[in-house]
């Protein structure tokens, strides 16, 4: 009898959902470091405008989001605590997205897997990011569950 069949249909879709998650995330984890490399060596990959107008998109929907989620009293300290909040998130959010996009930049077009050591290297972190990205799914579980 196969794992599939032992397995039956909420749970092996429990299981597949997971590991999906934890892969994405894992190689978003891994971009990222990449995006770091890359920053130290190269600096910034995306032109002054270009970035701030990826930090604007952001920061407006950031700042919908928050004001959206405390709709019934609308007071001025609530909107200043969204358009706080929403800056914070759009400041991570570009600095995410940057570095993402650094760290695919330096893969393809700089010959990442040399520079970090070959391809071993990198199924060697990408294992790690795994680990440490299922090990951040199992801590936030209880959250999403309450």
């Amino acid at each position: 009898m196969s794992i599939k069949a032992k397995i039956k249909g909420s749970e092996y879709k429990r299981y597949q959902k997971t590991l999906i998650l934890s892969t994405a995330l894992a190689f978003l984890m891994l971009y990222i470091a990449f995006g770091l490399i890359f920053f130290s060596k190269e600096g910034n990959p995306i032109p002054g405008p270009y970035l701030l107008l990826i930090f604007a998109i952001n920061f407006i929907i950031f700042v919908v989001f928050y004001e959206s989620r405390g709709k019934e009293k609308s007071k001025e300290k609530d909107n200043l605590k969204s358009l706080i909040k929403g800056l914070f998130l759009a400041i991570c959010a570009t600095f995410t997205l940057v570095a993402i996009i650094s760290g695919v930049k330096l893969m393809i077009y700089y010959d990442g897997f040399e520079l970090i050591g070959g391809f071993g290297s990198f199924i060697s972190a990408l294992a790690i990011c795994m680990i440490v990205s299922m090990i951040l799914l199992s801590l936030l579980r209880p959250l999403s569950e309450q």
